[in-house]
């Protein structure tokens, strides 16, 4: 597939099939999304990848309470719709069955241009979810755990040492096929 049809069918998947993705090809998309740009060439990143039982089993119960938690934000998103409600609090009580979470952290928190670190990261993020749909190996770029206040014990618990949490990056070859979402007009400015 080319990088263009790549970008274009990528989805978020929130169901996965249980088997297991080789290693090679771990390594191979972890490689790709650590050719990202990077301000100053720093590589602000650091991954953790969880691809045993136990580790996944860890990291769902570490973040147990995120869907209590950050359900007051999905009831206000989507006051009509109860189901996909639901549906997005059992996708992050269970990772959607994925057997491979990636952690990414930022391994620089101390760097003085921040905003540009957080960038790189987001930019190797990016490269990790397009090198996985290349392999036809879905995914989905969860910041929740952050967000809800969890990345500290996610680092004390995955990564001391190695910078801040940023997000958590489901992989596995998908059980669904969602459509693509509507995209939203008056995105773009040409001058």
């Amino acid at each position: 597939m080319d990088a263009i049809e790549c970008m274009r069918t990528r989805r978020s998947i929130r169901r996965y099939k249980p088997d297991p993705i080789p290693r090679e090809l771990l390594e191979d998309i972890l490689d790709t999304a650590m050719t990202a740009p990077s301000g100053t060439n720093l590589q602000h990143w650091h991954f953790v990848v969880l691809e045993s039982p136990e580790a996944m089993e860890k990291f769902k119960t570490l973040t147990a309470e995120v869907p209590a938690r950050f359900h007051p934000v999905l009831a206000q998103r989507f006051p009509n719709h109860p189901k996909t409600v639901k549906a997005t609090e059992g996708f992050l009580a269970t990772l959607g069955g994925a057997p491979v979470c990636v952690l990414a952290f930022f391994d620089k928190p101390d760097f003085p241009d921040r905003d540009s670190a957080i960038q790189s990261v987001s930019a190797a993020i990016e490269n990790l979810l397009l090198a996985a749909w290349a392999h036809a190996v879905g995914s989905c770029w969860m910041s929740v755990a952050q967000r809800m206040g969890l990345g500290p014990a996610i680092q004390e618990a995955f990564a001391p040492g190695k910078g801040e949490f940023i997000a958590a990056i489901t992989l596995g070859y998908p059980d669904q096929s969602p459509p693509m979402p509507r995209r939203k007009e008056g995105r773009v400015t040409f001058l």
